[in-house]
């Protein structure tokens, strides 16, 4: 009996609290035929095997900042690639382009966690701070917040045009989501500097 209820809880706990999804099949390309995308933390790649391209195997470049905390999401198109770390992390958004017949990256997120949650509430329980592009418009926004004389302030939200080259998943790297948190970043150092 205690062997059956050690058994049990060993897997409700593995199964529940494992590592999160590292591959997904999924119809991409609108064939009605499942194709898959994964993980592979050994190459530091993300590989891709789309039906209409029979299912040859697609790698992304080097991801260089490879975390532990990285995942795979289902979205309504495609799917999302999380790549956290301790204090921020990036949400990269791909899905199908027909004309080009390959998975395109159109959004990418990012959150930074560097304001304490516990001393300032809240406001900053999910982030202080969330930052998106959209790809396919180029536009950007970014809502931040910030801590001045010890005071948590809501800085106004960002809005700008944001220009990265057409990014398909043979070609996609990390490069481009640090690309991103660098503009990221000048734009919130210029919302600071206002009053």
């Amino acid at each position: 009996m205690k062997l059956d209820f050690f058994l049990a809880l060993f897997f409700m706990s593995f199964f529940g609290f494992s590592q999160t999804t590292r591959f997904i099949v999924k119809d991409f390309d609108g064939d009605k035929i499942r194709d898959t995308v994964r993980i592979d933390s050994d190459a530091d790649k993300l590989y891709l095997m789309l039906s209409t391209n029979n299912f040859k195997k697609i790698a992304s470049q080097e991801i260089r900042r490879l975390n532990f905390g990285n995942t795979l999401e289902e979205t309504a198109k495609g799917f999302e690639f999380w790549n956290d770390f301790g204090r921020s992390g990036f949400i990269s958004e791909f899905q199908y382009n027909a004309k080009a017949k390959k998975m395109q990256l159109i959004k990418m997120k990012r959150t930074d966690y560097d304001i304490d949650r516990f001393k300032y509430g809240k406001a900053v329980r999910h982030g202080s701070g969330k930052s998106s592009v959209n790809l396919l418009t180029n536009q950007y926004v970014g809502d931040f917040y910030d801590v001045h004389n010890e005071v948590l302030r809501k800085l106004p939200t960002i809005k700008e045009t944001m220009i990265f080259p057409e990014t398909f998943i043979d070609s996609f790297s990390d490069a481009i989501n640090f690309e991103f948190e660098k503009r990221c970043l000048l734009l919130y150092e210029e919302a600071k500097k206002e009053p």
